[in-house]
């Protein structure tokens, strides 16, 4: 309250000085010797509030969820000050993410981060959120590393700062003009994490505050080893009770780290484990893949006969993998150049795209034709990971010649790469990787542009959303 007082009267003050001003003049009420006076008060009390009122960050709202847009605005600056936001993040491994933003402030001394246009840093444009999405490791942290959320039940801090001037570099000399830190939770209030370990079964529930029940998804990841919480988490935040499934590279799972060992009986236990669960409706249940996990849900959706999921989403994955059998090592058709990956490096990278091309072996694919619910499907077009575009293409022609296509909707974003995630992600365009299973880590390209990428990631999430509410949710 007392931050605002001082602000209205900063504001208000001039204002009645030059009323008083224009009044006196004009029913000759003082001398002009008086009105001198009155000015001198009028500039007087301007400096001394300019002087005395430090910038204010005002933030709405200052805890969100990760996939919720905040609006900033930078208050009580000069009039068209140049300020830079600097935005940093500590990682759970304490590494330092940050970007730079640079603004000019309104003649009023104001800088709405959602309306305005940065003029340069880490990002250009109107980008409300672009603070965040822009975000990279500082020096002297891992460079091309991945920004992602292990511990699902504590906020991602960032810590938003106002520098006076244009800068792209943090030095220690540096003071801030004003500073805030913002959570982004990937956990709403409410919601609740239960470890799954029952028969073979590896995986975390999450269900929705309330006592539903509730739709149903099943979320399976790529070839990354562990179990992948966060997508599950925010889908649980929306209503929707969510079983994040490992299926490789867990220590709970009797497989040798990179070997898919599990079979279909695995992925049948863990559909109807959920399906049985009191707080889920039966018969809405979906299932959400990404990459090597889209080849799996669309196995589910169709070579898995007992159950009968209600739809399918499938991000930056197609219908095939390089596997000669349902079970293997996953990445067992990289082998031959694993001696060659010394060779590769940040400005000649590693495509595992150009290791997969389209057609493959039918052995080795899903008889999408055999699809019986609606399925999503998203891809990138600069997805330099897997063929996904060109496999969503031709799962769209074998569902039509087989009469199915109305089942199918299918979206390519430009200048979108593979690693496709929840909105405000950073990109991951290049990371020196460790393939499950081989001795050497190796640069390997994922693509994207970094700002079509991220429009590409709201947009995504939107559609997935609408999607899964459509064919789950009881109207």
């Amino acid at each position: 309250m007392e931050q605002f007082v001082r602000s209205f009267l900063a504001r208000q003050v001039p204002c009645i000085c030059d009323h008083l001003v224009t009044t006196a003049l004009q029913r000759k009420l003082f001398s002009a010797k008086q009105i001198t006076k009155i000015k001198v008060v009028r500039y007087s009390v301007q400096a001394v509030s300019a002087k005395q009122i430090a910038p204010l960050i005002i933030a709405k709202p200052t805890t969100a969820l990760a996939d919720e847009t905040v609006q900033i605005h930078i208050e009580n600056l000069q009039s068209n000050q140049p300020i830079t936001l600097h935005s940093t993040l500590k990682t759970e491994q304490n590494d330092i993410w940050e970007s730079y933003s640079h603004y000019i402030s309104s003649s009023d001394g104001i800088v709405q981060v959602d309306k305005d246009k940065s003029h340069g840093g880490s990002y250009t444009g109107c980008e409300p959120m672009g603070f965040v999405w822009s975000l990279k490791p500082s020096p002297g942290s891992p460079e091309h590393s991945r920004l992602r959320k292990h511990d699902v039940t504590v906020p991602f801090v960032v810590q938003v700062s106002v520098l006076d001037g244009h800068i792209s570099e943090w030095s220690s000399d540096q003071t801030a003009l004003a500073v805030i830190n913002l959570d982004f939770w990937y956990m709403d209030p409410g919601v609740r994490r239960i470890n799954i370990r029952h028969n073979g079964i590896v995986g975390t529930l999450f269900l929705p505050a309330g006592h539903g029940p509730f739709p149903g998804i099943v979320d399976l990841w790529g070839g990354v080893p562990g179990l992948i919480e966060f997508r599950a988490s925010l889908l649980a935040s929306h209503g929707f009770a969510t079983l994040a499934l490992a299926y490789i590279g867990h220590p709970d799972l009797p497989y040798p780290k990179g070997y898919l060992g599990v079979t279909s009986e695995y992925f049948e236990e863990a559909y109807n484990f959920l399906k049985n669960q009191p707080q889920v409706v039966k018969d809405r249940i979906g299932i959400i893949g990404y990459c090597s996990g889209v080849f799996i849900s669309l196995r589910m959706a169709t070579e898995m006969l007992s159950i009968n999921p209600r739809c399918v989403v499938g991000v930056s994955g197609g219908h095939f993998w390089a596997m000669s059998t349902r079970t293997g090592h996953l990445y067992a058709f990289m082998t031959e150049k694993e001696n060659d990956f010394n060779i590769f490096n940040k400005k000649n990278p590693f495509i595992i795209k150009d290791m997969i091309p389209l057609p493959y072996e039918p052995s080795q694919e899903v008889e999408v034709e055999k699809i019986r619910c609606p399925v999503l499907l998203i891809s990138g077009e600069d997805d330099q990971a897997f063929p996904s575009v060109e496999a969503s293409h031709y799962i769209e022609k074998k569902m039509k010649e087989a009469g199915n296509s109305h089942l199918l909707s299918r979206i390519c974003y430009p200048g979108a790469g593979h690693a496709i995630q929840p909105p405000f992600t950073p990109l991951c365009r290049l990371l020196y990787y460790s393939f499950p299973g081989f001795k050497e880590r190796v640069w390997t390209l994922f693509g994207g542009e970094e700002k079509a990428h991220a429009a590409a990631q709201v947009d995504a999430w939107k559609q997935i959303l609408i999607f899964l509410k459509q064919h789950l949710v009881l109207s």
